[in-house]
């Protein structure tokens, strides 16, 4: 019987295994062997607290079988018992001290506890006792994937794949640490399979749906969560998945509405609570979105995800002392808690109390293993003026330990360190260096002076009457380091305007520049289509009485016609500031995904046909240059060309806006001294 069960397993006929397993049990209620192998059928099927159960009784009959305490501990630590599974383990280590699956059972014990040398200990002396121990090879590469090393943690599950090829929990596992290398193809094709192998591993399912909306595939990752919504032990995760893809698309309302259904799967799902505040804030209610994770706290006052976000939405609405006082409640709880005083240290110095800062950041003593810290402390050089001793913290750093925002943040500082010490040479390295990671071109732009003739006749061809889009929106751009988002975030700060700024990831203001229906005449009919378009997504976006402004990164000079005759009326609104600024605010600021300048003279070219698409833009459209340098300081005014072109008496420009000038006490723009000394090296040399 043992061996039909077997066979079925191999086969993924795990149904059925259970069901012969069953009929086993059935027949002979007394037999410990039958109650046991369906209990591990059970396991593999992922039903863990039904496996606790038919254990039970075979353990209470036979409690000096170790076999039985070791399944029994498995299941138990599967089901998140780690208790009941260390007593298990321990009862079966005394029994027989030899019996290697009780030792690795322990070191899985300490990882699922958190104490990962205990865990690295105890499965490097299974693996000494047995190298060809797939669980404790998996184990290790679990344990050192929590330790960060995920390259050795990628060799530990192909040794495991190596010793036994068809191990669905070993594909799973090296799936799992693929996806965290970032190798997402690769991880996927892990997890199927794993599937392949069993398809009853919904865990693997689970991640396979994760990676597939990492990876992009969103219908597919979609309908795989869809197919996990009502499962008993993922439903939450898998309603939250869902959540995130709706989100992404834009519809917060009904990404609210799946957030909650997978709290009310399971209240403590701490990602669906994340989720559901960003999508709270998307549907303009951040008072809720902040209560939300108050409450949280009050029941999960260890929940450091959830006080880390809380206090970036104080930080974000100007309560620093409230985001500081947070991390405070939680050194009080456990002051042995190094990190805790990290975090605190990053609240108040993105509170502006530097000076406390600092000293909670000396006093934090990570050893210099935490880059948040460690770059924390580069900064406080910066901000003091020891530019060498910032470059010495920076240049001690393990940059490959680092995630990619805090190796861009790195090089960054790098660039700034070099420039305080005026040397021209290193902060362009470092600069770009920062930049390296994006490995996508600069979009291609077409010659703007070849289309010049063609475009001026386009755009004198009839505009739609009457307009569908009233009052016709604003278009605000700029180059790269130019300043524009500033502007941006200064005008939605405004009484009665909306910013929307969805273009910057991807999405079209009309239609792809590439269109080749933008460089014919188009009919009358095609227009109102492009218009009709655009007024679904102001309906959707746009409360009722708002002037829209619509930042783009890119002005394409293609899309002007088309832009002039759908959307009578629609004006231009340029950041400006000269080329050579700009090209150095891009290089030493200006990072985003897709803009990122490879060497200098190939940026300062782009920038060049970019500026042209803008000059197109001013001469078809009516516009309005805003000169940038004047907002880009600590104490700037509210221009009145400004407030002409928006009709506007009353802007304003709010204490909180002028502080972006400085962000963690350091520079956002070059300052003009050092722009122009930056620029005279770069000419002499």
């Amino acid at each position: 019987m043992r061996e039909q069960i077997l066979e079925l397993e191999q086969q993924g006929r795990m149904a059925e295994a259970e069901a012969v397993a069953q009929a086993w049990l059935d027949a002979e209620p007394e037999a410990i062997e039958a109650r046991h192998v369906l209990g591990l059928v059970r396991i593999r099927r992922g039903q863990f607290v039904a496996a606790l159960e038919t254990l039970q009784p075979a353990l209470r009959a036979a409690p000096g079988d170790a076999a039985l305490q070791v399944s029994y501990g498995r299941a138990a630590l599967l089901a998140g018992d780690r208790g009941r599974a260390r007593m298990a383990f321990e009862a079966a280590r005394r029994i027989d001290p030899n019996q290697l699956d009780a030792h690795i059972g322990l070191a899985a014990v300490a990882l699922a506890a958190g104490d990962l040398d205990a865990a690295e200990v105890g499965f490097r002396t299974a693996l000494r006792a047995d190298e060809d121990a797939v669980e404790a090879w998996l184990g290790l590469g679990q344990t050192l994937a929590g330790k960060g090393d995920t390259e050795a943690s990628a060799r530990c599950f192909n040794m495991a794949l190596e010793i036994r090829p068809d191990d669905a929990a070993a594909q799973m596992s090296l799936g799992q640490t693929l996806r965290a290398q970032g190798y997402l193809d690769f991880a996927l094709h892990a997890f199927e399979r794993a599937l392949e192998i069993n398809p009853e591993l919904t865990l693997a399912r689970l991640q396979r749906a994760e990676t597939l909306a990492q990876r992009g595939r969103v219908t597919e990752a979609a309908q795989a969560f869809e197919a996990l919504r009502e499962h008993p032990r993922y439903a939450a995760a898998a309603l939250t998945g869902l959540g995130e893809l709706t989100l992404a698309r834009g519809a917060a309302p009904a990404a609210v509405a799946c957030f909650q259904l997978a709290l009310a799967r399971d209240a403590d799902h701490e990602r669906a609570l994340l989720g559901l505040a960003q999508a709270l804030e998307r549907s303009a209610q951040p008072d809720a979105a902040r209560q939300r994770l108050r409450d949280w706290l009050q029941t999960h006052p260890d929940a450091r995800g959830v006080r880390a976000a809380l206090a970036e939405r104080l930080l974000r609405a100007g309560d620093a002392a409230a985001a500081a006082e947070l991390w405070r409640a939680a050194l009080a709880r456990d002051p042995q808690q190094p990190s805790l005083r990290a975090d605190l240290a990053l609240a108040l110095e993105r509170g502006g109390d530097f000076a406390s800062a600092d000293q909670e950041a000396e006093h934090a003593a990570l050893g210099g293993r935490w880059p948040p810290l460690l770059l924390l402390r580069a900064r406080a050089a910066l901000r003091d003026g020891a530019y060498e001793t910032a470059r010495d913290r920076l240049q001690a750093m393990d940059a490959s330990r680092l995630n990619p925002v805090q190796r861009r943040h790195r090089q960054h500082l790098l660039g700034l360190a070099a420039l305080g010490r005026r040397d021209w040479s290193a902060a362009r390295t470092a600069f770009l260096a920062m930049h390296a990671d994006d490995a996508r071109a600069l979009p291609t732009l077409p010659d703007a002076r070849a289309l010049v003739p063609h475009l001026r006749e386009l755009a004198a061809l009839p505009v739609l009457t009457p307009p569908l889009v009233t009052p016709a929106p604003i278009v605000l751009v700029g180059l790269p380091g130019s300043g524009v988002h500033r502007l941006a975030h200064l005008l939605a700060r405004q009484r009665g305007l909306q910013v929307r700024g969805a273009y910057m990831s991807g999405a079209e203001l009309l239609a792809r520049p590439d269109d080749p229906r933008l460089l014919r005449p188009m009919t009358a009919s095609e227009i109102e289509a492009l218009a009709r378009r655009y007024a679904r997504g102001l309906r959707r976006d746009v409360p009722p009485g708002q002037q829209m402004i619509d930042w783009i990164p890119l002005l394409d000079a293609r899309v002007l016609p088309a832009l002039k005759r759908a959307l009578p009326g629609v004006r231009l609104l340029l950041a400006w500031r000269e080329p050579e600024a700009c090209l150095l605010d891009w290089l030493a600021f200006g990072y985003t995904p897709g803009y990122a300048p490879r060497d200098l003279d190939t940026a300062r070219a782009w920038l060049q046909q970019a500026g042209a698409h803008l000059a197109l833009g001013v001469e078809l459209l009516p516009a309005q240059a805003i000169e940038m340098d004047l907002l880009l300081t600590e104490r700037p005014l509210a221009p009145p060309e400004l407030g002409r072109f928006l009709e506007r008496t009353d802007l304003v420009v709010p204490p909180s806006w002028g502080d972006g000038a400085r962000y963690l006490g350091l520079p956002t723009s070059l300052p003009v001294p050092t722009r122009q000394a930056w620029l005279q090296a770069l000419a002499s040399g």
